[in-house]
């Protein structure tokens, strides 16, 4: 397992435009981080390199930037829109799908053979659950077609419908998240983890990891100290109230080997210019001290 991040970690600036995803990259690399998760969805708005008729060169260029600064690129984050609304016009709908397996060519360039998508839920059926489960099948079976010619594996997140009771989202507990991911036959779909979903929707997180098993492919690492506050969600470890020290043994026990990557984004969101690079440096050490958890939990008889 490697500590990672999402480049959204100092994307986000309170004074001055978004940094380019070069400068983010050589910000992160100076506080030490070497491995990357870069989340297409960030660079969807209209006027984003990633979005126009450029996109190649600059996502060329920052694999340029990456190698020269010694750092690799791990689970990437997909575009992702809500793919089972039905009030999308043709138009629209090819803009996203088109923006979408954009973003898998994207990975592919960068190196990364995992990326993270997001399920959907169908709203419009009297039995949503079963109608949701089959949608989500048949399209990802499509778009696993695409995956073969790029030799990527997807990683489908779970959801949080917290926000939302008594209404359901798709794909949020375990149980349901396993029969898809079995009944769907395909060692490569699996899942990402996305622990502050977990804790919000309280699950047993160490108990949800165990059921997850090999079909574990990425996660995403953040806290919360709310359950409906954006600014207090997507923070940094130990910044909110997961508890840590029960899920790092159970990511040894389990034999996962991918990426423990933040996606942190609201964390340095408002820190000045001159507190950043100390910032991300004292994130560096969280995940540090969390990977040593990681680790002592190897040399327990």
């Amino acid at each position: 397992m490697r500590l990672a991040t999402s480049t959204n970690i100092a994307s986000e600036r309170p004074d001055r435009e978004n940094l380019s995803l070069h400068e983010t990259l050589r910000l992160a690399s100076q506080a030490g981080f070497d491995r990357f998760d870069l989340c297409f969805y960030d660079w969807s708005g209209p006027d984003s390199p990633f979005v126009g008729g450029g996109w190649e060169h600059w996502i060329g260029s920052v694999a340029e930037e990456a190698q020269r600064l010694g750092v690799t690129f791990g689970q990437c984050h997909a575009y992702t829109y809500d793919f089972l609304r039905p009030s999308y016009t043709s138009e629209e709908r090819e803009h996203h799908e088109m923006l979408l397996r954009r973003s898998l060519k994207c990975c592919t360039i960068l190196g990364s053979t995992v990326c993270v998508v997001h399920p959907d839920t169908d709203r419009s059926s009297p039995r949503p659950m079963a109608a949701s489960r089959e949608k989500n099948r048949e399209y990802f079976k499509r778009l696993m077609e695409d995956t073969v010619r790029l030799d990527m594996d997807l990683a489908i997140e779970n959801m949080c419908d917290y926000s939302i009771a008594p209404q359901r989202k798709f794909f949020v507990t375990p149980e349901e998240i396993v029969d898809f991911v079995d009944d769907f036959g395909d060692s490569r779909l699996g899942v990402c983890w996305d622990f502050e979903h977990g804790d919000i929707q309280e699950i047993d997180q160490p108990a949800a990891l165990r059921l997850l098993g090999r079909r574990l492919k990425a996660t995403h690492v953040s806290d919360t100290a709310s359950k409906t506050y954006e600014p207090l969600m997507h923070i940094m470890p130990y910044f909110g109230f997961t508890r840590w020290e029960e899920i790092m043994p159970v990511l040894r026990e389990t034999g996962y080997q991918g990426d423990f990557s933040y996606e942190a984004h609201n964390y340095a969101k408002r820190m000045p210019e001159a507190l950043l690079p100390a910032a991300l440096r004292f994130s560096y050490e969280i995940g540090q001290y969390l990977m040593s958890l990681w680790q002592d939990a190897a040399e327990r008889p």
